[in-house]
């Protein structure tokens, strides 16, 4: 069954920066993971879906989008992060409204059953991976003594969710939507 992954992508010039610093990481110490995905800002995270049910999740995102009108919402980037020692990340202020739109996509999500987990159950940080899953702990240590001073300040308007696909263990691009303004 295929996977799916709702996220907001930076443009693409903040991208590229990104994927830089992402190459800098893997270069310095051997650790791509995060390489195997465009930079994103989950929105949902990943969740089995037939394609039969895609087009229906795609009909409700669509439909949410039409009724939650995203005017003026910028992303700002801001600086470096963790967590604990296992995930490197490029991270999001605070932005209550972004929050409250994801918060209430991952509910009409459940009750649609789309997905399978209450939104109550993931604790929400948006932000952009930089390194997770393989850097060794020692590693990590060395990589957050590189980022964490680094000054990163960005910011975009949110103009499209976009749906990633996982297809031979890479996430792909399958489809945005544009949001309303």
């Amino acid at each position: 069954m295929p996977k799916y992954l709702i996220t907001v992508l930076p443009p693409s010039v903040i991208s590229k920066e990104i994927v830089e610093m992402q190459k800098e990481v893997e270069s310095r110490f051997g650790c791509s993971h995060a390489q195997k995905a465009p930079p994103h800002i989950t929105v949902i995270p990943p969740f089995d879906c037939s394609v039969e049910k895609k087009t229906e999740f795609v009909a409700e995102l669509i439909r949410f989008l039409n009724d939650k009108p995203m005017v003026d919402s910028i992303i700002e980037l801001d600086n470096f992060q963790r967590f604990e020692s296992r995930t490197l990340f490029v991270d999001v202020a605070k932005n209550e409204a972004f929050e409250g739109f994801c918060k209430a996509l991952k509910l009409l999500f459940n009750q649609q059953k789309i997905i399978k987990q209450r939104a109550e159950k993931h604790y929400f940080v948006p932000h952009i991976t930089l390194a997770n899953k393989d850097i060794t702990k020692r590693d990590f240590k060395k990589a957050w003594e590189i980022f964490k001073d680094r000054v990163y300040q960005r910011g975009f308007t949110l103009k499209e969710i976009s749906i990633l696909e996982l297809k031979g263990g890479v996430w792909k691009l399958v489809d945005s939507i544009a949001a309303q303004q």
